[in-house]
């Protein structure tokens, strides 16, 4: 079974003619068919079943359309690796990054890269950081940059710590933590508190906080944006918890302050690159790990 016959499989599934598969891959109709014929009499089933004028696929057919797609997607991949792996001239970089560095640290060393590459393409997914790690996994991404309160477990993927952060309370200037030398746990607790996205970091952390404090904190609203949630605490909207570096990285709008968190530490947060160790890094990946490094 060779991979020309796994994708007319896939190709079938999109077009129903062999005139329009033969013309994707190049081929003359008569080589497709063959290839059709041949793939199942390798098989031993039928694969193919022709209906007023359109082909399409037989169950046993679809069943293989699963492993077809991952099959020609792999390959596809592989080749494009190649093919851009020793060059800085042209290629596509994907990155992944959790929405805090997503949207305060990369973008920094995003456009330095580019400035120094412009045939490089930079694919950047900013998602929460579970959503992140499943990327990676799954090879949609090349390398991540995000907040990581402990090393990952998995045995595949390598964390480079780039430095650390530190989770603080944010809160608006006209609020009464602004009048006290010292906030306490349950004056935090009574407070509406905005809360951070499903699966990012910073709430991960959050929750992490309350309980090592012995306290629920009062999720009045929740927001996937971090700027978003900062916007929220100028308007008076509530409080929350943000990060040192998240702060320095832009202006902070009139009308926030900050504290450090009371009562029992949680470890705090490390702005970190993760990449897989089962798969090869193309050059633009370890030019991009080099830049990151700098900071």
């Amino acid at each position: 079974m060779n991979i020309v016959k796994l994708k007319i499989v896939v190709l079938i599934e999109k077009y129903k003619k062999i005139s329009d598969v033969a013309r994707m891959l190049g081929l003359k109709q008569p080589t497709v068919t063959f290839h059709m014929k041949s793939l199942e009499e390798e098989l031993g089933t039928a694969i193919f079943d022709t209906r007023r004028g359109r082909v399409i696929l037989t169950e046993a057919g679809r069943a293989l359309l699963y492993y077809a797609q991952r099959i020609t997607s792999l390959t596809d991949e592989a080749v494009n690796v190649v093919a851009d792996f020793d060059t800085l001239e042209r290629g596509t970089l994907r990155i992944g990054a959790g929405l805090m560095p997503g949207n305060y640290y990369l973008p920094v060393v995003a456009g330095r890269f580019m400035r120094q590459f412009p045939g490089i393409q930079l694919d950047i997914k900013i998602r929460a950081d579970n959503e992140i790690v499943q990327m990676l996994q799954q090879a949609d991404i090349d390398l991540a940059v995000m907040h990581t309160i402990q090393p990952y477990t998995e045995e595949n993927l390598e964390c480079e710590v780039l430095e650390d952060d530190e989770v603080v309370l944010i809160y608006p200037a006209e609020h009464s933590f602004t009048a006290l030398k010292k906030i306490e746990v349950n004056q935090i607790a009574q407070e509406r508190f905005i809360q951070h996205a499903e699966g990012s970091f910073i709430r991960d952390f959050s929750e992490r906080w309350a309980a090592a404090n012995q306290v629920n904190l009062w999720n009045s609203a929740g927001m996937d944006s971090p700027e978003a949630v900062k916007l929220a605490v100028q308007s008076r909207s509530g409080i929350s918890f943000y990060t040192k570096r998240g702060l320095m990285s832009c202006d902070t709008p009139d009308g926030v302050q900050t504290a450090s968190l009371p009562g029992n530490t949680v470890p705090g947060p490390q702005i970190t690159l993760v990449y897989r160790k089962d798969r090869p890094i193309a050059a633009a990946g370890r030019e991009f790990a080099s830049f990151l490094r700098k900071i």
